[in-house]
């Protein structure tokens, strides 16, 4: 099977991810869609992020009753220090040493893979599934700044050449709860998140 390790803060998970994790299942790009919470995301140190686990908390009632071709893990979680894409990627091969491992990623991050650790290593031995951020498509004359013509051919086939662009982001469903602005919050969100959310006043405390 081809699971595909979707990581990130989730900060909180939204219908993006969710739509987007469908969507992967649908092309049979893979069977099944790992989350993977970071509790300590190296690329993001500018901003107090939400506890882990109220972040896995809220994926777990996200993912409930979706089926078998969604799950949930705290891998990351479970080792200490910063969290490397490169770590969990060699962790979850032996994890799931009969099964081939991708990395489901934004554009954006897609960009910047050149910065992450042991970023060559990542694209000769994994897969990857690169789905749009609603920049513009990234191109081959910004890949082969930093990649290899074979590599850069491989991101560039990476990217879903269907997958819509879920429109906001965590960071602004945060700032819609902040203000008090429920209804636009609502629409972006799981219902259960959103119930989750504003018993625990998560966001507002």
């Amino acid at each position: 099977m081809k699971i595909a390790f979707f990581g990130g803060t989730f900060d909180p998970v939204h219908n993006g991810h969710l739509a987007l994790a469908k969507l992967v299942l649908e092309h049979r790009s893979a069977g099944r869609i790992l989350f993977v919470p970071a509790p300590n995301p190296p690329h993001k140190t500018d901003r107090e992020i939400t506890p882990f686990e109220v972040r896995y908390e809220m994926l777990a009632l996200a993912l409930e009753g979706k089926g078998e071709g969604f799950a949930l893990s705290d891998i990351e979680k479970r080792r200490s220090g910063r969290s490397y894409t490169i770590d969990t990627l060699n962790q979850l091969s032996k994890l799931y040493e009969y099964d081939d491992i991708l990395l489901l990623i934004g554009e954006d991050s897609l960009r910047q893979l050149h910065s992450w650790r042991q970023c060559h290593e990542i694209v000769r031995r994994f897969g990857i599934i690169a789905y749009p951020r609603g920049e513009e498509p990234v191109s081959r004359e910004e890949l082969r700044r930093y990649w290899a013509e074979e590599e850069t051919e491989k991101l560039l086939s990476a990217v879903l050449p269907s997958a819509p662009c879920f429109p906001v982001s965590s960071t602004e469903i945060r700032g819609m709860i902040r203000r008090g602005e429920w209804e636009k919050a609502e629409a972006l969100l799981p219902p259960p998140v959103m119930n989750f959310i504003r018993k625990n006043g998560v966001y507002t405390k």
